[in-house]
């Protein structure tokens, strides 16, 4: 589903009652969200009960849409609670993230035995709500991941919608058709039931609107540049957030505007390049979950992994 098109096209330097209307053409009030009539529809939809993976690739702003959406709850504007979880904190420990979802629930009495039963007292007791899962992909091609993600966990999640309650598992890249292990098992597709949708890029006056509730030491020239570097990012909610950050704590500020952006870009590119241990390691777990899907399981490849894996820790590769 494509979100709803403003009434008229916005003028790149319009941040006036045009721009302010994506906040409210679909009847909440999502002036405080990055992507107001995005928002806004998704959050109508999840209250309907809809089951949605989310594409997104690094630096877009996904977790700010969980974060708005949470907002949205919080503020009464929408049915019940909105639970958030970031799946890489609790790839290996399902009921960590039980825990945590539940607590986000502020529901009353002995805390859940498992995901199940918190999805059980969730439409008992809080009549509707939304569970909010960013980096599914930890789950996907992971040899490390807790056994209590298994099949069970799969049809919890798929049984969601007919309880009335929503989901959202935010992917870099489509969830279906992509293995998954399971209790040290890969299943070839993925069986979730789940509507995509793919993140919209930001507009214009979207990034002038955030960039003017920051109110960042800028006259109306240099937000204009600033919002300007921002879109021609690859991740342009990553570079606006550090920028905002850095033009609020004064860095570089002997230079002109111009030079700050470029430089603080530039940088940002480097970073993106260089490969890091947890890109060393997400090799490894997809070259264990690929000879896995072969049959492979007993080749040497996890004690070479391992090895690679002790040498990535901090401090395990000096040895004097």
């Amino acid at each position: 589903m494509a979100p709803t098109a403003p009434t008229r096209a916005l003028d790149h330097g319009d941040t006036g009652p045009a721009a302010h209307a994506l906040a409210q053409d679909r009847g909440a009030d999502c002036a405080q969200c990055l992507r107001p009539s995005f928002t806004a529809r998704l959050s109508q939809d999840l209250d309907r009960g809809a089951a949605v993976n989310l594409i997104a690739v690094a630096g877009q702003g996904a977790t700010r849409l969980l974060a708005d959406l949470q907002w949205l709850a919080a503020t009464g504007q929408a049915r019940g609670p909105r639970l958030v979880a970031n799946l890489k904190r609790y790839r290996a420990s399902l009921a960590g993230l039980t825990q945590d979802l539940w607590r986000q629930s502020g529901l009353a009495g002995t805390a859940p035995a498992s995901f199940g039963d918190l999805c059980d007292r969730l439409e008992r007791e809080a009549v509707s709500g939304v569970l909010l899962l960013d980096h599914f992909d930890a789950l996907l091609a992971n040899p490390d991941l807790d056994p209590g993600y298994d099949d069970g966990f799969l049809d919890a999640l798929n049984a969601l919608r007919n309880r009335g309650l929503g989901l959202v598992c935010v992917s870099a890249r489509r969830i279906e058709h992509r293995p998954l292990l399971l209790s040290g098992r890969v299943r070839t597709t993925s069986t979730l039931d789940l509507i995509r949708e793919d993140l919209p890029a930001l507009m214009h006056a979207e990034v002038r609107l955030e960039i003017t509730r920051h109110a960042p030491p800028l006259d109306a020239a240099g937000q204009a540049q600033l919002a300007q570097a921002v879109l021609r990012d690859g991740q342009p909610v990553r570079f606006l957030e550090l920028a905002l950050k850095r033009i609020g704590d004064g860095v570089d500020a002997d230079l002109p505007l111009p030079q700050r952006l470029d430089r603080w870009q530039r940088e940002l590119r480097r970073e993106r390049r260089t490969l890091t241990p947890r890109a060393l390691l997400r090799l490894r777990d997809m070259t264990i979950t690929s000879w896995r899907s072969a049959g492979l399981d007993r080749l040497p490849w996890q004690g070479i992994a391992d090895s690679i894996k002790a040498v990535l820790r901090p401090g395990g590769g000096n040895k004097g």
